[in-house]
């Protein structure tokens, strides 16, 4: 059973490189170090790479307690959109945006805390100064597309709500 975690504190790391004993060191490496009440836990393998987030051990533990080892992680930043053209791939839920940026090949994947509409569109500010965004498709996975579409629309060639 997949659980899944809406946490800014979440990073994606090379499958070959993921080694479960050092998940929480990782985090920590990345500016991302559990709070206290937190542990590190981790999706299991897709695309050739591991998500490794922080959560709250009360909520863990209560996954645990209904679902015991069914439990498993897993994250809107494994999301793999299709990408035959140059891709943004943004997913909005519960404050936290999460992107990946695809030319070719997957370019740039991070989770942004924006609780509020002004650090959305600061973030999109600022990557337009990375990437020329007019060139891009931006492919929505959230609920809220439409209204994200009407907010973004001025950065992107074309916008698709999936």
């Amino acid at each position: 059973m997949e659980v899944e975690l809406l946490t800014p504190r979440t990073m994606l790391v090379p499958e070959e490189l993921f080694d479960k004993e050092h998940a929480g060191e990782v985090l920590a490496a990345a500016g991302m170090a559990a709070l206290p009440g937190e542990r590190a836990v981790w999706s299991a393998p897709q695309q050739n790479a591991v998500a490794v987030m922080a959560a709250a051990e009360d909520a863990l533990a209560a996954v645990r307690e209904r679902l015991g080892d069914r439990a498993h992680y897993t994250t809107p930043l494994l999301c793999a959109p299709q990408a035959s053209v140059p891709t943004v791939w943004m997913y909005y839920a519960a404050g936290v945006l999460y992107i990946k940026v695809y030319d070719g090949k997957l370019r740039f994947a991070e989770v942004v805390p924006a609780p509020d509409e002004s650090d959305l569109l600061y973030f999109f500010e600022r990557l337009g100064s990375e990437f020329k965004l007019r060139d891009y498709t931006l492919r929505i996975g959230s609920g809220d597309g439409r209204a994200l579409k009407r907010k973004l629309g001025g950065y992107f060639r074309q916008i698709v709500c999936e």
